[in-house]
């Protein structure tokens, strides 16, 4: 996959220690590009609001680091990896939405399922039984009746790597996110199934980190978040008390994403997470496939568009509830499809579907279901 100029620019910016994705949007919506960062002033720079000293001396030292891109470069396309940007066309529409989202994503396979209308992340503990395996292969068996569905995970042992397993097996897509490059597989022991996916059309691998990159302790918090900003809902099999699953339905709770849990029993260790998300209610109980398909309204979202005639005042309307309004003419949506469709924030969606609903225009239905007033 050969890296063009704007592509080799894009990765010297997100490389730069200190420099997330929020910072790469703000420098690259002010001056038009990666390149033009590389090439601007110290002084053009700080007239940018949000961008600080610390900001301007690591942009600054990190623009005599091109060879440690240019080696990048080489591997990225000794591998047939491709990165998607945030800008790019391909870039998953979901991770758009949250104000913390890479800027930058290292694909590695074709992952077509990613742009699927449903997208589910199935999570959970990593010294996973029996049970949990085959709770997950029943989960993904009982998916397998949408066909335009992506299972999304993290490759890790345990819940995770039965639910790619099994996505494969029933023809679903689905994604491996990674908390390590793509140079290779961790655990390595999952690396028939990760290639597996890489030459499934509708599966892959992606990451955020650098080709060669170890997986480490804050990388795997991060790599969670990836995970919950492309699901359209969670659905946590086993947890212990603590770990990266439940970490995952908290940043998903904070996407304002659905959440479940399967139970289990009070004494069982595996069963103790799960348990606690729902005792909190920081996550639904799944006791079958039902309660995720009315809960998301799929069974609604998947029917002929209904006809909507009735005509509204617009005209004093802002530009957001307008947008909105369009859409909802069109069929009735979940309030995550609507923020896809309209490329708004989910909270900023929130509020303009709340003003809709208080001027009568709007009306919500069970499983944050919107449609407009008859």
């Amino acid at each position: 996959m050969t890296i063009t100029q704007d592509k080799f620019y894009e990765l010297w910016l997100n490389n730069i220690p200190g420099i997330g994705g929020a910072t790469c949007k703000l420098l690259i919506s002010h001056l038009g590009s990666a390149e033009e960062v590389f090439k601007a002033k110290k002084n053009t720079l700080h007239k940018i609001n949000g961008i600080g000293v610390h900001t301007l001396q690591v942009i600054d030292k990190y623009r005599s680091q091109l060879v440690k891109i240019e080696n990048e470069v080489k591997k990225i396309e000794a591998s047939n990896v491709k990165i998607l940007t945030y800008t790019d066309k391909e870039f998953p529409v979901r991770l758009k939405l949250q104000k913390d989202a890479p800027y930058l994503l290292y694909l590695k396979g074709q992952a077509k399922s990613l742009h699927s209308k449903k997208t589910v992340a199935i999570v959970g503990s990593r010294g996973a039984n029996q049970y949990g395996k085959l709770v997950t292969e029943k989960i993904i068996s009982d998916l397998s009746q949408f066909k335009d569905l992506c299972i999304v995970s993290g490759l890790a042992y345990g819940i995770d790597i039965y639910a790619h397993r099994a996505a494969l097996q029933n023809q679903l897509g689905t994604v491996g996110i990674m908390a390590n490059g793509l140079s290779k597989v961790y655990p390595a022991i999952h690396k028939k199934t990760a290639q597996e996916m890489i030459e499934d059309p509708k599966s892959g691998l992606i990451t955020e980190n650098l080709m060669d990159a170890d997986p480490d302790g804050p990388k795997f918090p991060a790599r969670n978040r990836i995970i919950a900003g492309l699901a359209d809902v969670i659905i946590v099999v086993q947890a212990k008390k603590k770990g990266g699953a439940l970490i995952t339905a908290d940043i998903g709770n904070s996407y304002h994403k659905d959440v479940f849990a399967v139970p289990g029993l009070i004494n069982d260790p595996l069963a103790e997470g799960c348990n606690n998300l729902i005792k909190y209610q920081k996550a639904h109980l799944y006791s079958e496939i039902k309660d995720v398909i009315t809960k998301m309204n799929w069974d609604l979202t998947s029917s002929t568009p209904t006809r909507q005639t009735k005509l509204f005042d617009t005209q004093n309307l802002s530009d957001e509830e307008k947008t909105v309004v369009s859409l909802l003419q069109k069929s009735e949506f979940h309030i995550e499809e609507i923020a896809i469709q309209s490329e708004t924030p989910l909270p900023k969606i929130a509020g303009t579907l709340l003003q809709l609903e208080l001027k009568g225009m709007v009306k919500m239905k069970p499983g944050n279901m919107y449609s407009l007033r008859q």
